[in-house]
């Protein structure tokens, strides 16, 4: 009578264990896919998505930023940002792309495209880097007498998709994963545990050596202390 109840109970456990694995994996991979799979640029320190896509117009939106729209016309683009618009024309060949940038106030500039490195210039030909800083609300600190100038280069990142990136970094979701499971197995089951303990090789000069309750002690120890890693590492994925 208890052999079939323990039977029943350890069924029980080993169906739910089942039933709560394959939740997991049902929700991790559609996450895995969307997320990582997804494009994004980083502009004046926001990050955008694509949100919307219509004929020739892509919107994009970041939690924080401005929203930006982007016209193509043919391999030129016209961005929309805080109701300005800024000009960009595509000049050169596919070994040496350059790109023109029209800004509302008549300034121009050019970026080069120096192996997917977009370098900016100013109108005499100077390597142009706009110094921005900002206050602890996140607002532009400009100079005395100066007005607010976008960076050409993040302009013309936002204008061409090809300069877009995945977004995360997969490896460490996946070693996340990986650490939380090691972590959960040596915390919470015996049997992993002792496999822990033969896989130290104790036992080859021990005889008849077996854990002890400070082995299991430091199992459920370092499992916490690697499940703890794991949610770093996930974390450091996004």
């Amino acid at each position: 009578m208890n052999n079939s109840v323990s039977l029943r109970r350890i069924k029980v456990s080993n169906l739910l264990a089942a039933a709560g694995i394959l939740l997991f994996i049902m929700l991790v991979v559609p996450f895995f896919l969307s997320y990582f799979n997804e494009s994004v640029f980083y502009f004046e320190q926001h990050k955008y998505k694509q949100a919307l896509e219509q004929d020739n117009v892509t919107e994009y939106r970041s939690l924080s930023g401005p929203q930006i729209k982007v016209h193509k016309e043919g391999s030129n683009r016209k961005i929309t940002i805080n109701h300005e618009e800024y000009a960009i024309r595509k000049l050169g060949d596919p070994f040496n792309i350059k790109y023109e940038v029209a800004y509302p106030n008549g300034r121009l500039f050019q970026v080069n495209d120096h192996g997917g490195l977009l370098v900016s210039y100013d109108e005499n030909g100077d390597w142009f880097v706009p110094i921005t800083a900002f206050d602890s609300n996140g607002q532009k600190i400009l100079p005395k007498g100066e007005v607010e100038l976008l960076n050409p280069s993040g302009l013309v990142t936002a204008a061409y998709s090809e300069y877009h990136e995945k977004q995360g970094e997969p490896v460490f979701f996946v070693f996340s994963i990986l650490l939380l499971i090691y972590g959960w197995c040596g915390y919470r089951y015996e049997k992993f545990q002792n496999f822990l303990f033969k896989m130290s090789f104790y036992w080859l000069w021990v005889k008849e050596a077996e854990p002890s309750d400070f082995h299991y002690f430091m199992c459920k120890v370092g499992g916490i202390i690697v499940m703890i890693l794991s949610v770093v590492s996930f974390f450091k994925s996004l």
